[in-house]
């Protein structure tokens, strides 16, 4: 099985192109396919591969100009360069992960449509047919076939599937009502989360309330508060923790820093509290999660 995490977190952003969140293709085959749990929460970011998810078990809280709930069987479209983030829930919340460069697959002017589709369609399965939405999870299955299997011509198994996934959602799913901004309704709630997150993602790793972001923002702590969870499915504190968690996993992963060290520059107030705060959420210590990753 592939990695299943698409991105690193914000800190890392100078060593990758194209986006600020986007390394790399490890190979020179553009697709990444993966599981990813609730832990694996992400904050606003963009890139220019195309990302579908699948839900597999439990929910997930997708953030794409409003939030969406992925629920199991559920398929979610993001496409290129489009703004996006994933609230932090629990590891029983499972999710398939595919991402694809669609220029690579796309190139040729032939298929210009393919490419363009998939900013351009309703991208939440509940707003498309039963038919098209059980073609789309059947391409995903087959395509996580071919990644676990590996057999002879899995790449370009893989590349068919991607094809035939995009027909299916070219001729299936309803294109997205777009409005001219002047039309556009006002989203005050939306607008709201989107600058505390914003916020968040400068500000995480200092030590940080809950009441001190919402007096810098200018909203009533007690709002914020509700507001936040109602609309993210997380509270603020495990939203602050899940962005520090990410950072030290980075940390862990991509270099020798001691965990000491890692936990103060992953906005942990003491060794203590990132020990327990991470077996909570990994179910294993910094260090075995190390050993772990050093040894794929």
């Amino acid at each position: 099985m592939s990695d299943p995490r698409p991105f690193p977190s914000a800190s890392t952003s100078g060593a990758y192109q194209k986006s600020i969140y986007e390394p790399a293709w490890e190979t020179d085959f553009p697709v990444r396919f993966g599981v990813a749990d609730g832990a694996q929460a992400f904050i606003y970011h963009w890139h220019d591969a195309v990302e579908i998810l699948c839900g597999l078990s439990g929910n997930t809280t997708v953030g794409v100009e409003r939030p969406y709930s992925l629920e199991a069987s559920d398929v979610m479209i993001i496409g290129s360069g489009e703004s996006h983030c994933l609230f932090p829930s629990g590891r029983e919340d499972t999710r398939l992960v595919l991402m694809f460069d669609s220029a690579f697959f796309f190139r040729q002017s032939c298929f210009a449509e393919g490419k363009d589709c998939f900013g351009q369609i309703v991208r939440h399965s509940s707003g498309w047919s039963t038919e098209t939405a059980g073609q789309i999870r059947e391409c995903l299955g087959q395509i996580r076939r071919a990644f676990e299997e590996k057999a002879p011509g899995w790449k370009e198994y893989t590349a068919g599937q991607i094809h035939l996934l995009t027909a299916a959602l070219i001729r299936g799913a309803p294109a997205r009502p777009f409005l001219r901004p002047s039309l556009r309704p006002a989203l005050p709630q939306d607008d709201a989360l989107r600058k505390v997150l914003t916020y968040l993602s400068r500000h995480y790793l200092e030590p940080l309330t809950l009441a001190e972001c919402a007096r810098e923002l200018g909203f009533n702590p007690s709002y914020l508060s509700a507001m936040f969870s109602q609309r993210t499915g997380s509270s603020f504190h495990q939203y602050l923790i899940s962005l520090r968690l990410k950072q030290a996993e980075w940390l862990l992963t991509s270099g020798e820093l001691p965990i000491s060290e890692i936990s103060a520059e992953s906005g942990f107030s003491s060794d203590k509290t990132f020990y327990r705060t991470f077996r909570e959420h990994y179910g294993k210590t910094p260090g075995e999660y190390r050993k772990e990753q050093q040894k794929r």
